[in-house]
This record gives structure tokens, sequence and C-alpha cells, in this order.
């Protein structure tokens, strides 16, 4: 796994996820930060990487949704 193929998945993925729920970069930093996205996203990168952008915004966003953050 190369650095660069992570840290391109995540700004795409962030984009993506900052554009569906409407919201600035600075507050879902805050919320992919307490909720520790970017840790799942790199550590789950083998697997992620393989699929499109939309179902990893999903996942995330299921993701948030279980452990009660507000999107």
């Amino acid at each position: 796994m190369m650095i660069d193929e992570v840290l391109f998945l995540e700004a795409r993925v962030f984009r993506e996820f900052c554009t569906l729920f409407k919201i600035l970069p600075s507050k879902a930093n805050e919320i992919f930060k307490e909720y520790q996205i970017w840790n799942y996203i790199e550590d789950s990168y083998e697997g992620l990487h393989m699929s499109g952008d939309d179902y990893i915004v999903n996942d995330i966003s299921e993701i948030l949704k279980s452990k009660g953050a507000a999107i």
C-alpha cells in the first residue's frame, strides 16, 4: 500500500462526504477525527479501494449513524 494512494482515496471520499451532507470541510474533519473515520479508511484501504466512492461514503455514514454522530 502506498501512502499516496491512501491519501488520494481519503481526499476523494472526504470531498464526496462534504458534498453529500452539505457540510463544511472543517466540520467534516472534526467528525472524521472524533469518530476515527480517518483511521477506518487507512486501516480498511485494501478492501475499500476497490469500491466506488459512493459506496465508501455510504459505509462511513452508516458507521457514523451507528455511533450516534449527528450528520
